[in-house]
């Protein structure tokens, strides 16, 4: 198979590969301990314990093989520490960070080679401490007996795994809130993580756009991008969406497995995880290296929808007004190309775009998940300042927090974040077809002659990282995804 365009071929298409990092993530620890202390700044505490425990090591039920494991974000996020079975402590006052993990069984080395120990977590990692976890339980008790009206804070109420007598102790009702706000503004050394996340994915839709016409199957193309993330010292954000033709309107699809044989376009939702950090990116691009008119006309719409949106985006706008603004792009995109008729404002009150067209948010944070921390807070027009659960302390530093108001919190954009901005439009036939059974007067703002020129299209998305700076956004997606470059990035590998 061939390897597609080189870098100096892929810079005639101004697509940016292989930035210079500003942070060595290779030789740089994970900042830890800073994660920490942002964490009991945003409780508004000083003193108390915080107590997370990480992914232990399991086998399959009824087997002697060990299952997949994934390590949990909130723990990884206060230890950069990637292996099964350990603890985290922070004492808030003397600020201490401390990792536990279980004493290793010697025969380990034979099967799975040498294990960490406490002195070389200390070494390789941002922590003050590490112990064994038998000595956990005699801490957490003197803990509690020296600091009796102090809280161990935890993420859920059935955690820690520690006797019962310590979670009169426990508080699970404010930890799991002050990390999710502070994961929702990246540190630089974050940034990095997904910048390079996104320069992998990026090397990867490439390498398929390149390739595509000696595929046959959607199942090559998602073992095309499995193997270049990998090759490049990634993994998989999320189970490859890998869809082509009618297909291509089908959200989430996964089964990956028809064949690309009389179809216009492959829709390819597709993204590479680097040091457990996420990017999310899907590209959508022609089979035989040439759009259709229909699919180009789709295209464009998708594209202007995106291009609008960015002209949008900087620090205080509200997310909801982004998606919006896309919505209205694509309600104006179809009524050109005569699929939607009649008067603007009716059209939009029958709902058709947000059940039938563009049926899904316009995108979401990116961080340790794909879907990151406080998405459902994000994309509501309002957030409360209290509730009865949590209090609502501002995401944004005190002194600029006079900027906002009380709705801006979480619903709007914020310098640091790093979210996707994925516009689609979609012909999903089944779906309209229910959706007229259900609201059968507005069948009247829909021309279905000229409808059915565009089911064969299936769909168009196109998404990108982006990070939200101190006077608008970069770009952190670099596939190409303009028409023009698009097709020669084809051509390139012919």
């Amino acid at each position: 198979m061939r390897n597609g365009p080189t870098i100096e071929e892929s810079s005639k298409l101004h697509v940016k590969l292989d930035v210079k990092p500003k942070i060595d993530v290779t030789t740089t620890k994970y900042p830890a301990k800073s994660h920490a202390r942002r964490v009991a700044k945003q409780l508004g505490i000083t003193e108390g314990l915080i107590y997370l425990v990480g992914e232990p090591a399991r086998n399959n039920e009824d087997s002697d093989m060990e299952a997949f494991w994934r390590q949990k974000r909130y723990f990884y996020y206060l230890t950069g520490y990637d292996y099964p079975n350990a603890h985290v402590t922070y004492d808030i006052e003397t600020d201490i960070l401390t990792i536990w993990i279980l004493k290793p069984d010697p025969k380990e080395k034979l099967w799975s080679g040498p294990s960490p120990t406490p002195k070389s977590i200390v070494i390789s990692h941002d922590v003050d401490m590490a112990n064994y976890t038998d000595q956990l339980p005699s801490t957490l008790q003197a803990y509690t007996v020296a600091h009796p009206s102090s809280k161990i804070h935890i993420i859920h109420e059935y955690y820690p795994p520690i006797p019962h007598s310590f979670h009169t102790h426990c508080d699970n009702t404010q930890l799991k809130y002050a990390m999710d706000v502070c994961r929702l503004v990246k540190d630089p050394y974050e940034i990095e993580l997904i910048r390079h996340a996104n320069e992998i994915s990026t090397h990867g839709h490439m390498k398929i756009m390149a390739n595509i016409d000696t595929m046959t199957s959607e199942r090559e193309i998602e073992a095309e991008f499995i193997a270049e993330s990998i090759k490049r010292g990634g993994r998989l954000s999320y189970d490859t969406i890998a869809c082509s033709g009618r297909n291509c309107s089908i959200l989430h699809y996964m089964k990956n497995d028809q064949d690309l044989r009389g179809k216009q376009l492959v829709l390819l939702d597709a993204g590479a995880e680097y040091g457990l950090y996420c990017s999310d990116v899907t590209r959508t691009f022609p089979i035989n290296g040439r759009f259709t008119k229909e699919a180009s006309e789709v295209y464009s719409i998708v594209y202007r929808m995106q291009e609008e949106v960015f002209d949008m985006v900087k620090p205080g706008v509200k997310w909801r007004e982004c998606h919006l603004k896309a919505a209205g792009v694509a309600l104006e995109g179809l009524m050109r190309l005569g699929v939607l008729v009649g008067e603007k404002e009716d059209i939009l009150k029958s709902n058709v775009i947000a059940k039938v067209f563009f049926p899904h948010g316009l995108g979401h944070h990116v961080g340790l998940e794909v879907h990151d921390t406080l998405y459902n807070e994000f994309i509501k027009d309002d957030v409360p300042m209290t509730t009865t659960r949590r209090r609502r302390t501002p995401v944004v530093p005190q002194d600029e927090f006079e900027r906002y108001t009380d709705s801006e919190l979480h619903n709007h954009l914020q310098a640091g974040m790093i979210v996707t901005v994925e516009p689609g439009v979609y012909f999903n036939q089944p779906l309209y077809e229910d959706f007229i059974e259900t609201f059968p007067d507005a069948k009247k703002y829909i021309d279905e002659k000229v409808l059915e020129k565009y089911w064969d299209v299936g769909g168009v998305r196109i998404e990108d990282c982006i990070l939200i700076t101190d006077d608008g956004y970069e770009n952190l997606s670099h596939a190409p995804k303009e028409i023009i470059d698009i097709e020669r990035v084809v051509h390139l590998g012919k």
